[in-house]
């Protein structure tokens, strides 16, 4: 009774009819679901076109969901800038010598760390303030007022500079008009595109980007630039695009803290309007293909080679969960699921055999799509093929 009651349930969130899933799925799907590395997970696997419920257990529990999460972060700053939206961070001498302002607007991709710097060709704070030292080579010290630069960066760019500059840094009072202070601009430095942050973001699972770009959702949409607002952020966005958000807890945007919660259904239907919404189209093309690219380069090959190229997901992996939620091709028909496996045992044997069960399972009821024949026209003396 508990199973069809849970099923009723589903159904009535998503306005849909429940599925018999063991008509429809293959045998060895649930064999490498009961995995005891899965120790019994929240999934839930959907028709992407019709949104029947193909099969769910434990889909509205609330559980730890790792760097899945970061599918809300970007869906939210998706849904609040333009996809082609670039942050600018510029430094300006002022009328008194050897006193600079930075202003920004708040650009998630700059960085402190020259390893990133190198890396992913990131915007690097502390080029900015060597600008300001090469402006008069007499400069032995200067002050450094900023806004709409995150706290850290300045704080790294601390460390990175060292010694080597003497750097008095304030942050710019609020109730002081920047417009006042600045005169001549010595350099900027301007951000990717928005949709390519996010294609980074997810691709690679950049937990700090991740975090940035929630902020900046939070605060561009006029909520406290806290967490607290971030929870309220979230949850809002997501129930006026129609999404179950019962239970949704957000502690950060990047899926790191343990307190986070969020139910497989959530994040299914999550999935289903980052699959027909416009504007999440980018998020949708930002997911890592498995055994191809991203944080999934290097699964399936072994576990289900079979599935390498039919699957976008994002990953997601903390101490004690495993996680991954997004689409399956098989042939003409393309799934949504969400599998979290918040009980998984700490080391890293025990999680890479839950990555495997998740694999394995996924390799069940993936297939390519069958090829589209050309059709073919006939002229007197020419056999011309349409593609």
């Amino acid at each position: 009774m508990k199973k069809i009651s849970v099923l009723i349930l589903l159904a009535l969130t998503f306005n849909l009819t429940p599925a018999n899933a063991v008509d429809t799925l293959p045998q060895p799907f649930f064999n490498y679901l009961s995995s005891k590395y899965l120790a019994n997970p929240g999934i839930i696997l959907l028709d992407g076109s019709s949104k029947e419920i193909v099969y769910e257990s434990g889909s509205t529990i609330l559980r730890s969901p790792a760097s899945v999460l970061k599918l809300t972060s970007a869906t939210a700053v998706a849904m609040t800038l333009d996809s082609t939206t670039v942050f600018t961070t510029s430094l300006y001498k002022t009328e008194k010598k050897g006193v600079f302002v930075i202003l920004g607007d708040d650009d998630p991709w700059m960085t402190s760390n020259a390893k990133y710097r190198d890396a992913n060709k990131r915007a690097y704070t502390p080029t900015l303030i060597k600008e300001a030292f090469a402006s008069d080579k007499k400069l032995k010290r200067i002050t450094l007022l900023y806004d709409g630069i995150n706290g850290s960066d300045i704080y790294y760019a601390k460390k990175a500079l060292g010694r080597r500059a003497s750097v008095v840094y304030k942050a710019l009072d609020k109730n002081t008009d920047p417009k006042s202070l600045i005169t001549e601009k010595l350099v900027e430095i301007k951000s990717p595109q928005l949709s390519k942050m996010i294609k980074f973001a997810l691709l690679y699972s950049d937990n700090v980007l991740t975090q940035r770009l929630a902020m900046v959702a939070t605060a561009r949409s006029g909520y406290p630039d806290n967490k607290t607002g971030l929870n309220d952020m979230m949850n809002d966005k997501l129930f006026a695009m129609g999404i179950n958000t019962t239970g949704l807890h957000l502690e950060d945007g990047s899926g790191l803290s343990g307190a986070n919660r969020i139910s497989a259904v959530t994040l299914s239907q999550l999935l289903l309007k980052i699959r027909s919404e416009p504007r999440l189209k980018m998020v949708y093309d930002a997911l890592p293909t498995s055994g191809e690219s991203g944080t999934l380069i290097g699964r399936f090959h072994a576990t289900a080679p079979q599935a390498v190229g039919l699957v976008k997901a994002k990953t997601g992996s903390t101490r004690h969960t495993v996680s991954l939620a997004g689409f399956a091709t098989s042939g003409e028909k393309e799934y949504v699921f969400v599998v979290i496996a918040d009980h998984v045992g700490r080391t890293k044997r025990s999680q890479n055999a839950a990555r495997s069960a998740i694999d394995r399972m996924l390799g069940t009821i993936t297939k390519p799509s069958t090829p589209v024949l050309a059709t073919s026209s006939i002229t007197p003396n020419l056999i011309t093929f349409n593609p």
